[in-house]
């Protein structure tokens, strides 16, 4: 008791005094296979202590090129510009550029054939609990993966509407030309009910199909979110983007799922 009462006399609390840094340009675009998936997001950075509200910028000047049209984009919200009419075809490799403030931001980037999502189900893992006592419940993705192309994949989960915050990926190095059944984990550390899947929950998946520049964006992005344990601190994502700013241009197509958990 003695020892531990000198433990918690020792206890200090310390004030970290992190350095500002400078604020750079964030471009996160979009474009689809279907009718209305065309976005381009601009904002900047903000300091360790600042906020995490979404800090749009407004005036820039946002196209999508395809070769022989050059599409303009509109500010539907601050630091939001989208062309509701631009869907993407596979096969066409696009052109995005943004300039803002004298700084010109660009990318391109090829929609891949779309893969089809044959089916989801879902599986009990009998090892982990939800925080009411019953067996956690994961999604399995069910497709053919084509043997003549290197695939990369990305998975968004969506539980009655709220989107799943675990980034979740996949590439055919090991299941090249395989019927692939994947398992959609993730960690809910946190026990967030909202997050779980339980009886009469509406779930929908959405699978991509990207190139191999914007999977390794995601698979950065997880890595500095999660820690990997092999980097000193955190580092930026890998970027697609040339110019000097953060972020990815992704031009996928999308297939979805919807099943009603039992």
């Amino acid at each position: 008791m003695l020892f531990a009462a000198a433990l918690s006399s020792c206890e200090k609390a310390i004030d970290l005094k992190l350095k500002d840094t400078t604020a750079q340009y964030v471009v996160e675009g979009v474009l689809t296979n279907e009718a209305g998936g065309c976005k381009v997001l601009l904002s900047k950075t903000k300091n360790f202590t600042d906020n995490n509200d979404f800090n749009g910028i407004s005036g820039a000047t946002v196209t999508i090129a395809d070769g022989s049209t050059t599409y303009p984009f509109t500010a539907t919200s601050t630091g939001i510009y989208q062309n509701s009419t631009l869907t993407g075809t596979p096969g066409h490799t696009y052109q995005l550029s943004v300039s803002i403030d004298g700084k010109s931001f660009t990318s391109s980037c090829t929609m891949l054939p779309a893969v089809p999502l044959d089916s989801i189900y879902l599986v009990k893992d009998e090892l982990q609990n939800n925080k009411d006592g019953t067996p956690r419940k994961y999604v399995t993705v069910r497709y053919q993966d084509p043997i003549a192309t290197k695939n990369y994949y990305r998975f968004v989960q969506y539980v009655n509407g709220r989107k799943e915050e675990t980034i979740m990926l996949e590439d055919d190095e090991f299941t090249n030309g395989q019927e692939v059944n994947n398992n959609l984990r993730f960690s809910n550390d946190n026990d967030n009910p909202a997050r779980d899947i339980r009886p009469g929950n509406q779930v929908t998946i959405e699978m991509m199909s990207i190139d191999q520049a914007v999977y390794k964006y995601f698979y950065s992005l997880s890595n500095s979110a999660n820690g990997d344990g092999n980097n000193a601190a955190p580092a930026n994502p890998l970027t697609n983007i040339k110019g000097g700013a953060l972020g990815y241009f992704s031009v996928h197509t999308v297939e979805r799922k919807t099943l009603i958990a039992p």
